[in-house]
């Protein structure tokens, strides 16, 4: 049986290519005559690996890919399945499970009740009221050497003695390589399965998306469209590249019944739940599928023209305007100069109010000149506002009545969105005392 020695960096994944932003990647350039020596092979190893561990942490991100299911073995027994299976975890490293795995659940159990006899309500090891103790299964990436080979005395200087603990498929032995004048020829990335109480489960696997689901809401909340949406996620992502901190993956936890009494043990495993694992990452074909399924579904004049921006500006003492720049050209006959197009409203504390008949109008303008036009296709929706209805500290929402009829382009595809909304909020400009847009208060 071939020695194997656990290599793996027992440190969180906080530094290193694929946990968080690298300095940078460099390759070995090869020329005639170079003399290749163990560092060349080493860091020609590295390149590789690492930007696929980076491709990896930034594009695909962390989650189990396929498998991965914990099941009971045999009905009504003390002992999970885990099945065969694989992973991506947050520093991008594969965690590939070729065979199912076995795990003795009351074995583990009262390993851990003998190493503290004295067990208190308040420790986690000790079952509740109920008798029940809530475990969890996770799993991370290990390295383990293997394969010795005969290697001079000289390579075997300060060669550490074997460590197997962290490692699945190593078994403990003597393993001192140089004794016999050899040493370790292969690396095996393996995994590392372990069972949990909750609370250690909960702190050693915790995963937030990038951006986080808040800043994700926020941008959908601001957004008007599917570029626009775009837009705004760019700010989060373009203020940081986050350092990843967790290397374990939760794939369930479940309840396990505990029998008190001289020693201790599990009798019943009840309840395994699978609705707090890590996040299943779908394949690309899958997401094409999806995002097909969905234009189709609710677009089909997918390629249509699309509002990209919102701007707010002031024409005269008595009037505003909103710009809504284009992707593309609209057909202008399809855009109704009155309110049937486009509508203003504000919310108040009596509920919503309309501004009145004949304050807003539309008119659509391409590559016009002039101080309050934009380059490339817009419609201009201008506010007449001798009655103050725009005010300062006012919330207000500008959107396509569902209603009336659509906008489009010259192959009749419907502007997008749809149903176009806005949300925004009004404040005093200090220095020009005029109106200005901002976000809802």
């Amino acid at each position: 049986m071939a020695l194997k020695q656990d290599v793996r960096d027992r440190e969180p994944c906080t530094s290193g290519a694929g946990c968080g932003l690298p300095p940078g990647f460099f390759r070995l350039r090869y020329f005639h005559g170079k003399q290749m020596r163990l560092a060349d092979y080493v860091d020609e190893q590295r390149y590789h690996a690492s930007k696929l561990r980076f491709h990896n942490d930034r594009l695909h991100g962390a989650g189990i890919l396929c498998g991965l299911r914990v099941s009971l073995l045999d009905e009504g027994g003390v002992v999970l399945r885990v099945g065969r299976g694989a992973a991506l975890d947050d520093c991008g490293r594969e965690v590939i499970v070729g065979f199912d795995q076995c795990v003795d659940v009351d074995a583990w159990y009262r390993r851990e009740r003998h190493k503290q006899p004295d067990a208190k309500p308040e420790d986690a090891c000790h079952p509740d009221k109920e008798n029940k103790v809530r475990i969890c299964v996770a799993i991370r990436y290990s390295e383990c050497a293997q394969a010795p080979e005969p290697a001079p005395p000289a390579a075997c200087h300060g060669a550490s003695s074997c460590d197997c603990d962290g490692c699945s498929s190593c078994q403990s032995r003597s393993c001192d390589p140089c004794a016999e004048g050899a040493d370790f020829g292969r690396v095996a990335e393996e995994f590392e399965l372990r069972l949990m109480f909750h609370e250690e489960a909960h702190r050693l696997t915790g995963h937030r998306l990038f951006p986080d689901e808040e800043a994700i809401q926020e941008a959908v909340a601001r957004a008007s469209g599917g570029t626009s949406l775009l837009k705004e996620l760019a700010r989060p992502i373009r203020v940081r590249c986050p350092a990843s901190q967790e290397e374990w993956l939760l794939l369930a936890c479940f309840d396990a019944i505990i029998a008190e009494g001289e020693t201790p043990k599990v009798e019943e495993i009840r309840d395994i739940d699978y609705d707090c694992a890590a996040q299943v990452l779908l394949s690309t074909e899958v997401i094409q599928y999806l995002l097909g399924s969905l234009y189709a579904e609710v677009d089909p004049g997918i390629g249509g023209p699309e509002v990209v921006d919102v701007a707010f500006q002031k024409i005269d003492e008595t009037r505003y305007q909103f710009v809504l720049s284009l992707s593309d050209a609209i057909d202008p006959a399809s855009l109704d100069k009155d309110d049937a197009s486009f509508n203003l409203r504000q919310l108040t504390s009596g509920g919503w109010e309309a501004p009145g008949s004949n304050v807003v109008a539309a008119v659509y303008g391409d590559a016009q000149g002039g101080q309050f036009s934009v380059d490339g296709p817009a419609i201009y929706v201008t506010i007449e506002n001798k009655s103050g209805f725009l005010a300062d500290g006012g919330r207000y929402h500008l959107f396509s009545p569902r209603a009336s009829d659509p906008v489009v382009d010259g192959a009749l595809r419907h502007l997008r969105p749809r149903d176009f909304e806005w949300r925004f909020g009004l404040t005093v400009d200090p220095d020009s005392g005029d109106l200005v847009m901002g976000g809802v208060a």
